[in-house]
């Protein structure tokens, strides 16, 4: 009992000193359980108390009636590897399992050896970590599979004092507080000798994994830039894996590359960034353009660096010396009163092979030239419509956000207003609008809430644009100075609720042959005594543009015209509007 006791004393001094609690599990299904117990033993086992490390009789695991799970708590620091392994008795021999290659120290990445199990315990919380109880001899929980991710950042000049950390959308069922979190899943180098860092995750065996690394514990300069030959595609940036019913071990990668790291240094050009503002110039002038992107030479998308007006155009431009070759992603933003306002549309990529430039584009578009003409400011009103059937049940609250407010987006989000007799249906009118392109969204409550944003299916996002960051918004280019409505249902890329008039307007516009491989006729039958015509391609760049139009048909002639799809934008002499889409033919 005086020993008992004693053990007791020493184990809640130890207990105090490290405050750290960690639960051990394995599952012993299918196994018949020896005489002796289960036990484990590993490197950890004389910071918890027994004589020893690596004893296999001295740290003894429980059933404690959960079916055929044994666990442990044990009392160890934090901020460590632990080296282990389950004993299905008390002593080394025919007991111990047999630890499959996926869960070993040692790895086709690190290139070490050594055959146990291990673990990384971060947590410096008062509480105690749960580890999952893996089946006895295998690689996951029951029903899961493993996943062990691998890093080398063999080519990057330091190891951020904070570590190397993983995040993903597969981090709330494996410990941390949620999905996505930079500073919550750190990874473990193995082995001194490198810079190769790992991390073993469970999943489910039909989930997508989307994940990133990060030099560092915050989104920013620490995050990598992944190029886009192994991004997850449809403009979402991440990297992907489609698990499957095989635990699997993916092959070590260069930090911020596809593959694995070369022993060549890598080369480095000049890049000069230029952006056409003149669509954008709304305000007078802008305090400043920056130029910002991935990796931490181009800040990570962070601070940036300031560009510089050429002359009195509309262009700005900057050659920044050093860039890593190989994938350059950027954006560009300008600044004014303070707030800071991102370009539309996904990070612009170039392939960088040589001292080069970036091809002149409107801010906000992809289509190489100058920004079309601006029209002068005119009001648009935007309606949604949840009247559809599907439609969510409308929040006590809507709201529009877009990058045309002051602020931008969630910060200058404004309530929509329900329009008079009509339940489900809200609108917001702005008087003045300025760009020549905005982007827009809206959300069915609490703008600040992504969850409450529209959510676009892949079936139709004819109205959308990718957003840089894996969703979509919806866009639209100015292209009159007539006042414009907008209507949608909400979350789709279908017409809306628009009063009587206009809707008779969109039937009394008709336009044949669509499709057509020479001409097409547009045909006005509302009466009014003119009509402004304005033909853009997909980009939203003005082909064509046919201004108080008087007669009652328009000849197209496809003329220099490519086959694709355009659209066709009428405004009519009482600001009633329409768009259609035409497509022309090879």
């Amino acid at each position: 009992m005086k020993k008992i006791l004693l053990m007791t004393a020493a184990m809640v001094t130890m207990s105090g000193l490290f405050a750290k609690k960690v639960k051990f599990q394995v599952d012993m299904t299918g196994k018949t359980i020896s005489s002796n117990g289960v036990h484990i033993a590993g490197n950890f086992q004389k910071a918890a108390g027994a004589s020893d490390n690596w004893k296999p009789s001295e740290t003894a695991m429980t059933n404690g009636g959960s079916g055929n799970i044994y666990s442990v708590i044990v009392d160890i620091p934090a901020k460590a590897v632990y080296e282990f392994k389950f004993i299905n008795d008390n002593n080394w021999g025919p007991g111990e399992e047999a630890i499959p290659a996926i869960s070993k120290v040692e790895s086709a990445a690190n290139g070490g050896n050594n055959g146990n199990r291990w673990i990384y315990i971060d947590s410096l919380k008062n509480d105690t970590t749960i580890l999952p109880a893996i089946l006895f001899g295998g690689v996951a929980p029951a029903g899961k599979m493993a996943l062990r991710f691998a890093v080398d950042l063999a080519k990057e000049s330091s190891v951020n004092a904070s570590g190397v950390f993983i995040a993903g959308n597969f981090q709330g069922a494996n410990g941390a507080s949620g999905d996505w979190k930079p500073n919550e899943t750190k990874m473990s180098n193995l082995y001194g000798n490198n810079k190769v860092y790992e991390y073993i995750a469970y999943v489910d065996t039909t989930a997508g994994v989307e994940f990133k690394y990060l030099n560092g514990n915050a989104w920013g300069p620490a995050e990598e830039s992944i190029p886009s030959s192994c991004q997850k595609g449809g403009g979402n940036s991440n990297r992907f894996y489609q698990a499957t019913s095989t635990s699997t071990a993916l092959g070590k990668i260069c930090f911020g590359s596809c593959s694995a790291c070369t022993t060549a240094p890598i080369p480095t050009y000049a890049l000069t960034f230029q952006v056409d503002m003149s669509s954008s110039n709304c305000d007078g002038g802008f305090d400043s353009v920056t130029v910002t992107g991935a990796g931490a030479k181009l800040t990570g998308f962070g601070a940036g660096f300031k560009m510089n007006q050429v002359g009195t155009s509309g262009i700005y431009a900057l050659t920044i010396n050093g860039l890593d070759s190989g994938e350059a992603k950027f954006k560009f933003r300008f600044h004014k009163n303070g707030n800071t306002n991102w370009e539309a549309g996904s990070d612009r990529v170039l392939a960088l092979a040589k001292n080069d430039t970036v091809k002149l584009t409107c801010f906000g578009s992809r289509v190489e030239g100058p920004c079309p003409s601006k029209p002068a400011t005119s009001k648009i009103t935007f309606i949604v419509d949840f009247t559809a059937a599907g439609a969510p049940t409308p929040a006590s609250k809507i709201y529009i956000i877009g990058d045309f407010t002051k602020p931008q987006w969630q910060a200058g989000a404004v309530e929509m207003i329900q329009i008079a007799g009509k339940p489900g249906i809200y609108s917001a009118s702005f008087d003045s609008i300025c760009p020549g392109k905005i982007s827009y969204k809206f959300t069915n409550g609490d703008a600040n809430q992504k969850a409450n944003e529209e959510d676009f299916d892949s079936l139709n996002r004819s109205c959308l644009e990718p957003n840089g960051i894996g969703g979509f918004n919806r866009s639209y280019v100015r292209t009159v100075a007539s006042p414009v409505t907008i209507s949608y249902q909400f979350s789709k890329c279908i017409a809306g609720y628009t009063s009587v008039s206009e809707a008779a307007f969109a039937s009394q516009v008709t336009l044949y042959p669509n499709p057509t491989n020479d001409f097409s006729v547009l045909a006005f039958n509302d009466r009014s005594n003119s009509h402004n015509v304005t033909i853009l391609d997909l980009a939203g760049k003005t082909i064509r543009t046919y201004n108080n139009y008087e007669l009652a048909t328009l000849k197209i002639e496809r003329n220099e015209l490519k086959a694709g799809i355009y659209f066709v934008n009428v405004v009519n002499s009482d600001n009633q509007s329409a768009t259609m889409k035409l497509m022309i033919q090879e």
